[in-house]
């Protein structure tokens, strides 16, 4: 079965402390991230639930940590119940966000693979990403 990969990439006017924080931080995460709730203990192999609606629909993103480094790395895998697929670990998918210090702020890198469907690929790509991203950017410099 093929599977997709998405590498996007964001400068952003503030330390890599700070946004590191804000993707590590579930109660940072909800005030740009279009979530209801966020659960972690923000460890490694620990389990991260992300709690959202789409169209009124209820959804949850299981996650497992796979890597949590202050202030460069955070990545994790994660199955949702909203992505019509069942609930194995060739269905995880992976993000990975590094992140480098430039003068005046961050480069944010992210990688989201093992994308199983090209309408999932497309929306993740085109469409959600780019406002993620955005709304992330623009939390972080806005406090």
């Amino acid at each position: 079965m093929q599977s997709f990969t998405i590498n996007k990439e964001i400068q952003i006017k503030a330390s890599v402390e700070s946004v590191f924080s804000a993707l590590t931080t579930s109660e940072k995460i909800i005030q740009y991230f279009p979530l209801i709730s966020v659960q972690s203990e923000w460890v490694m192999d620990g389990e991260v639930l992300y709690k959202g609606e789409v169209n009124g629909m209820p959804f949850t993103d299981f996650g497992i940590i796979e890597a949590i480094s202050s202030p460069t790395t955070y990545s994790y895998r994660y199955w949702s119940d909203n992505h019509g697929t069942e609930r194995k670990t060739e269905n995880y998918i992976t993000i990975h966000y590094s992140l480098e210090k430039l003068a005046g702020g961050t480069l944010l890198k992210m990688e989201q693979s093992n994308i199983q469907s090209t309408e999932l690929y497309e929306l993740m790509n085109n469409q959600v990403w780019g406002f993620l991203l955005g709304s992330l950017r623009d939390y972080i410099e806005a406090n």
